[in-house]
């Protein structure tokens, strides 16, 4: 998987681990055009990979923000994209210092440690969690599968 490091510049979560591309959707957009568009200006994904990702579902999650202060919750689209060999991303919009291929059984430790020190801005690590049990690295036989399962699917819409 292909893990970003947030540029120490960035004023919110500076120098943790984040997805590959992630962003806000703007008034009007749809979530599909959105990643897409953040895929580019994030990861420099050319549009014809960009035209490849796929929609993978979306989690739920509560948490503070990174003031510690404020409670948040909210609700994420998540995609998948299969990037190939002949991929390697580049930062183009400044956000991201550097990105790393990481074996996923890194992935999953990495998170895994996640509850105990923070490695990944906190919503990027409920994504990979997700992405850990849809994927199957996570396994129904495993401790707290069920549990970490409806945590994820558990939302309040408005």
């Amino acid at each position: 998987m292909w893990l970003a490091r947030r540029a120490k510049s960035k004023p919110t979560w500076p120098g943790l681990l984040d997805c590959l591309a992630a962003g806000g959707m703007a008034a009007g957009e749809m979530p599909l055009g959105a990643i897409r568009k953040e895929a580019a200006e994030e990861a420099g994904v050319p549009p014809r990979l960009a035209g490849a990702i796929q929609p993978a579902g979306g989690v739920c999650y509560t948490g503070f923000d990174e003031t510690g202060w404020a409670l948040k919750r909210d609700v994420l689209y998540t995609f998948d994209l299969r990037c190939g060999d002949d991929f390697v991303p580049r930062a183009v919009d400044g956000e991201v210092e550097e990105f790393s291929l990481t074996p996923m059984d890194e992935v999953a430790r990495l998170v895994e440690r996640q509850a105990g020190e923070r490695l990944f801005k906190p919503n990027v690590a409920v994504v990979i969690a997700d992405f850990l049990l849809r994927r199957g690295f996570v396994s129904p036989d495993d401790d707290g599968y069920l549990e970490l399962l409806a945590e994820l699917r558990t939302a309040e819409l408005r």
